[in-house]
């Protein structure tokens, strides 16, 4: 384990030293082939700043990066320039416009541009970058075309004069021109751009080149051999994963009396179903907004934009999912050490008031700083700019302090458990996955406005992924693995071997295969080699995942059925993880991780899929059967109702479903095929996405987004909020042992 855990972390710091060296330069200035400066690097990150300030990442994307109905702005830029040019030269040579020149002069003409935009004018030593003529004209026409997209909004979800600072509107220019720059032009000494060739374009040259086939080869041998070697491997010692060798089922559920801190968690589950319900709720908005500028004939841009709209449904999935997780940590734990510490509850009490004022604190700092009401620290208060980390960074750190609270509770309670235990014991893993949880968290606060996009871009990722995908995976294993401890359905020996493999086999592939994301952003080509080739292999533990899901149905048993067990639908949910991690995680997540398939469909609705699939698939029924494990033990009996749980288990499984089936995936399908085709400009631009097909898609998503809020979230937000009003009593002994 140790030695996954230190090969792992060391490539990711290379990738990491590398991104920093060879990230695409800011110069000091831009130039035309004259030497009249045209703008300055200042100027770029300037409009960087702008970008983050108004939530863009949440209205397109740039270097596909962000959401996925919006255009993407670098591209959009870089096709936009290469038309200008292309027409430039054809008045310069045939006094003509390109469209009326035949093949033959098209083609040259074509070739000429490629040649140019390839080659790399960048002086290191003045850090001046040069512009050509056709570059520079290019500019000149698309600087006025930004400042209108972004005062009139014509097709930007967005309320009319959402940018009102011309000034801002210039330098959100210029930071697009860079942008594209990176796009179009190699890298010194090679014969590929800053981005890996991509974005897919004709018209600029971008194709996929010898690289990107051949890790993609690569990453296919790694996982026909990961499966091969880890199914042998499996057959070779059958007592690894979930075996029923516990002590006999304990089905305390009924007779349990929960401790005062854990009466104290019941406040956390109602809030996590509200946010659930309110996270819910701007997704549908977010996605009607693809059918019209507005909802069901109301225009209410002017009070949800796109970009807070987007910004509040991605951060609260994060936000209700982990402080689910919080809080299942902190009821477990006096649970498994049948020790409450004294003083324990008001910790609760004091952490669940820091919860909320982050919570409301950061949403309300998002809109603000959308609407440019927080002036110079819109970055700290206002909205961060960046996919999922939406939060301004004083909300994000004091959520880092909140973390580092709950690890403390936790660790107060857990305390006997760690006594005279071997370092590599179970309690210890425990310690382990508690205190990774927030150091982890902190690793978001390593870059700042004036970072390079493509160095921000890959600390962000250590959050989103690692941190999502990795060490939370690793910690509710740990949680589920005590969980079936405690209740003797397994043995603490195959407890401790499941989280061992899990560590092994998920932080093996998954840390380096964080690269998966590293593609096209302006990162070096051996971050994408490295990538693809263990990003594969995260497919593996996910197709073992599936052998072990239904072996939760025999730990369960009580009186030979599982349906007698008190929590039926916490394990049921599990179980849907089981397939939800199969199919969204590993089918959907290998469909677009090999860089060929990677090229094509980047920031379409294919990854859409993935997303939807793992984070609410996996993540999201993970923490709904944490919700549903804690508050069977709080609530009195009488207001438990497994008809509510089973209605909200079909509802959101079958919601999700439908969503994927009728929209997501079917609209990703032929969002790539138009990017293969006609160039990814094309894939996001508004004709596209409003087109007829791309639409009927849309509107099918309907019956998927009602049955998933109505049938799925209304039951269990309805089944926690009535359990607040009948409470077990909570014990009240003065010892450390439970009465």
């Amino acid at each position: 384990m140790l030695f996954v855990l230190i090969a792992g972390f060391s490539t990711l710091i290379f990738m990491g030293h590398e991104t920093t060296n060879q990230a695409p330069p800011v110069p000091d200035q831009v130039v035309d082939a004259s030497g009249k400066r045209l703008f300055s690097g200042g100027d770029i990150m300037a409009g960087q700043g702008v970008f983050q300030k108004y939530g863009l990442m949440d209205v397109g994307s740039f270097f596909g990066h962000g959401a996925y109905n919006g255009p993407d702005f670098s591209a959009d830029y870089l096709h936009r320039e290469g038309v200008i040019s292309l027409d430039q030269m054809a008045q310069q040579r045939f006094n003509k416009p390109y469209a009326q020149l035949g093949p033959g002069a098209q083609g040259d003409l074509t070739s000429s541009l490629h040649k140019e935009l390839k080659e790399n004018r960048y002086d290191a030593q003045n850090k001046t970058l040069t512009w050509t003529d056709n570059q520079s004209e290019a500019y000149r026409q698309l600087a006025p075309y930004y400042d209108t997209e972004f005062s009139a909004c014509r097709t930007l979800p967005l309320p009319v004069n959402y940018i009102k600072d011309p000034t801002e509107r210039l330098q959100l220019s210029r930071f697009f021109a860079w942008g594209a720059w990176v796009c179009s032009t190699n890298r010194p000494g090679k014969d590929y751009t800053y981005t890996n060739n991509w974005p897919p374009d004709d018209v600029v040259g971008n194709a996929p080149n010898w690289q990107i086939f051949f890790w993609s080869a690569m990453s296919l041998i790694m996982l026909v051999g990961g499966i091969g070697l880890t199914q042998f491997l499996m057959s070779a010692f059958p007592g690894l994963g979930w075996a029923p060798d516990g002590g006999g089922m304990k089905d305390n559920v009924k007779t349990y009396q929960p401790y005062r801190s854990q009466t104290s968690l019941y406040p956390y589950f109602v809030v996590v179903a509200l946010l659930f319900l309110f996270q819910t709720v701007f997704g549908v908005v977010t996605a009607h907004y693809i059918v019209e500028q507005g909802f069901y004939g109301f225009d209410i841009r002017n009070i949800f934009p796109y970009s807070i709209t987007r910004s509040w449904h991605l951060q609260l999935s994060i936000f209700w999912i982990a402080t689910a997780w919080l809080a299942a940590g902190m009821f477990m734990a006096p649970m498994l050490s049948k020790h409450e510490p004294k003083g324990q509850h008001w910790l609760v009490k004091i952490l669940f008031v820091a919860i909320l004022i982050v919570a409301v604190g950061s949403i309300g700092g998002e809109w603000l700083g959308v609407k440019n009401m927080l002036g110079n620290v819109w970055f700290w208060f206002g909205h961060q700019g960046w996919e999922y980390l939406e939060l301004g960074r004083f909300w994000q750190a004091l959520l880092t302090i909140g973390m580092v609270l709950w690890a403390f509770i936790v660790f107060r309670s857990i305390g006997p458990l760690l006594k005279g235990k071997d370092h590599g014991s179970l309690p210890y893993m425990l310690l382990y996955g508690v205190m990774a949880i927030p150091l982890f968290f902190s690793f978001g606060m390593m870059y700042h406005p004036g970072t390079n996009f493509a160095v921000a871009d890959f600390w962000r990722w250590w959050v989103v992924h690692l941190w999502v995908e990795g060490i939370f995976e690793l910690y509710t294993t740990i949680i589920v693995a005590y969980f079936f401890c405690s209740l003797g359905m397994v043995s603490e020996k195959s407890a401790l071997s499941v989280i061992y493999v899990d560590i092994i086999l998920y932080l093996g592939s998954g840390i380096i295969g964080i690269g998966h994301h590293y593609y096209w952003t302006a990162q070096p080509a051996i971050n994408m080699a490295l990538g693809s080739m263990m990003s594969a292999l995260e497919v593996v533990p996910l197709t073992l995942l599936t052998m072990e899901a239904w072996k939760f149905v025999d730990l369960a048993k009580v009186e030979g059925s599982i349906k007698n067990f008190s929590h039926y639908w916490a394990m049921m949910f599990l179980i849907a993880v089981g397939f939800w991690n199969f199919l969204g995680a590993g089918v959907f997540g290998f469909l677009i991780n090999t860089p060929i398939v990677s090229y094509y469909e980047h920031a379409t609705y294919l990854t859409s899929n993935h997303g939807h699939a793992a984070l609410m698939g996996v993540y999201g029924m993970l923490a709904v059967a944490a919700i549903l494990f804690c508050t069977r033990y709080l609530m009195e009996e009488s207001a438990w109702s497994n008809r509510l749980a089973a209605i909200s288990f079909w509802g959101l499984n079958v919601g999700l479903l439908l969503m994927i089936v009728l929209n997501i995936f079917p609209a990703g399908i032929i969002q790539m095929i138009a990017s293969y085709e006609h160039g990814f400009w094309y894939a996001r631009s508004p004709e596209f996405t409003h087109s007829h097909l791309f639409q009927i898609f849309t509107w099918l998503r309907v019956a998927g987004d009602l049955t998933f809020v109505l049938a799925g979230v209304l039951p269990l937000v309805y089944l926690v909020v009535r359990g607040m009003f009948h409470l077990r009593k909570a014990t009240v002994a003065p010892g450390s042992v439970q009465a």
